[in-house]
């Protein structure tokens, strides 16, 4: 009980001081601060203890958690990889290309010889993934998104394709 103890009081400290690192960051939002959200939960297992929410909207000027299936801790996996600045990507498509959530289209003679992902996960791929799969009980449009294509696809191929629609959204 002790080391376990020990760990929480750790993983506390850690919580502040991430806390205290994205206040550091310049105020960019030109709105007022975000409103309370509607959905009512308990405080999951490995969760922040500070309100990442209104600290990451503060920090980009938008809010990540307004797509739904993204949280505070996505969006926060989210920034901490990519960062603010867009700009190294040419474009959405090279984006999504790094990020291995698009098809890698093999052709050989005018024939397809396969459609699979880049092999190797970021951590933001992998977040994203996680978000998707959240969505398969949600009554929005990206829920049933994923239920058309899980019915048409697979479970596993539905979770990457609206893993892919998730990072065109961000």
């Amino acid at each position: 009980m002790e080391l376990y103890a020990c760990y929480h009081t750790t993983l506390a400290e850690c919580d502040r001081q991430v806390e205290v690192h994205l206040g550091t960051f310049a105020d960019q939002r030109d709105e007022p601060p975000l409103p309370t959200t509607s959905r009512q939960r308990a405080r999951r297992a490995n969760e922040p203890h500070c309100d990442a929410r209104d600290l990451l909207h503060r920090m980009s000027g938008g809010d990540l958690t307004a797509s739904e299936g993204i949280d505070g801790t996505t969006a926060l996996t989210i920034l901490s990889e990519i960062g603010l600045d867009l700009r190294r990507f040419p474009s959405l498509k090279h984006c999504c290309s790094w990020l291995g959530l698009c098809p890698q289209h093999k052709l050989s003679a005018g024939k397809r010889k396969s459609r699979h992902v880049r092999p190797g996960v970021t951590r933001v791929a992998q977040a994203l993934r996680l978000a998707a799969r959240s969505l398969h009980h949600a009554k929005t449009a990206l829920g049933g998104f994923f239920r058309r294509l899980q019915s048409r696809m697979g479970t596993a191929q539905a979770i990457t394709a609206t893993a892919h629609m998730l990072a065109r959204l961000v």
